[in-house]
């Protein structure tokens, strides 16, 4: 019932989300959807939809989460709403407004660099712990999930492929970061790339990343990792982020455009908070 309602609901009373991208919430692939049943866990369907949604864009920077239009977009109740996004709080994807709410969290050049640098040692610290504490069931467990990510083209003609691609690509780099065995460092770097994501699909140069091959790349990796060559696993993950540089650097330039440009606390501006209440009435002096 909750599932129908979020795939019939009409968006048209949700005035301040990008309804040009279609929500998560509405896609069918099994691969993308929520991976809890909404009817007996609403709370992390919601976190689910939101989480991604907000990764995507259908929430921009800034914007308020409002209860109600919140409800009416999912076509769920108040209370998994309201747990969804104090637990987004945690990721640094919501940002909280004391006697004002939640906010989606601000972008800027200067955060995306500082992301950019954590995220890769992280990255790389978790790999070499992966590599060293990783057991003979995550070696099969990597195999499997690069089997299956090879079967997912790289296609963003729609946003369901889109995410599918996205999807796969997080997976497979998630199960070759489980076998670190430490659940924090997992976190840290799950919500750091989710982070990064967001500033991916915001502002990077869809066709700059198109023509990037991760899927060559990411067979190189898990065959060194097999192999345990941690020399040559070293060098791919260096060339691995070196591929990408090109990609980011459209990001960064994207970021710097924005910057450069004057503010205006309006509506039109995603950046700038929107303005709440009546506007102040004006009295004429002497009145």
């Amino acid at each position: 019932m909750i599932r129908a309602i979020a795939q019939t609901r009409d968006i048209s009373i949700i005035p301040l989300m990008n309804r040009s991208i279609p929500s998560v919430s509405t896609f069918t692939d099994p691969s993308i959807v929520a991976p809890v049943n909404p009817e007996s866990n609403p709370t992390q369907a919601v976190y689910y939809w939101l989480l991604r949604d907000i990764i995507r864009g259908v929430f921009e920077p800034l914007e308020r989460l409002k209860i109600e239009q919140l409800v009416a977009f999912y076509g769920i109740g108040h209370s998994p709403v309201r747990e969804a996004i104090l637990l987004l709080s945690t990721t640094g994807l919501v940002v909280h407004e004391h006697q004002k709410g939640h906010r989606v969290a601000p972008v800027s050049r200067a955060e995306y660099k500082d992301l950019n640098g954590v995220y890769r040692r992280i990255y790389r610290l978790t790999l070499e712990m992966a590599l060293q504490n990783g057991d003979d069931a995550w070696e099969e467990a990597v195999v499997i999930q690069l089997h299956r990510s090879l079967k997912v083209p790289k296609l963003f003609d729609s946003p369901e492929h889109r995410e599918m691609w996205q999807r796969a690509y997080g997976n497979l780099h998630h199960t070759l970061l489980s076998g670190c065995g430490s659940p924090l460092m997992i976190r840290l770097w799950t919500d750091l790339g989710y982070r990064l994501e967001r500033y991916v699909n915001l502002f990077a140069d869809v066709e700059v990343d198109l023509k990037l091959d991760h899927h060559s790349m990411h067979r190189e990796i898990v065959d060194a990792l097999m192999h345990r060559d941690a020399t040559r696993l070293e060098m791919l993950v260096s060339e691995y982020f070196a591929m990408g540089e090109g990609f980011h650097k459209t990001i960064a330039t994207e970021l710097a455009a924005r910057e450069a440009k004057p503010r205006k606390a309006d509506s039109a501006d995603p950046q700038a908070p929107r303005k709440r209440g009546r506007p102040r009435k004006v009295v004429a002096a002497g009145s």
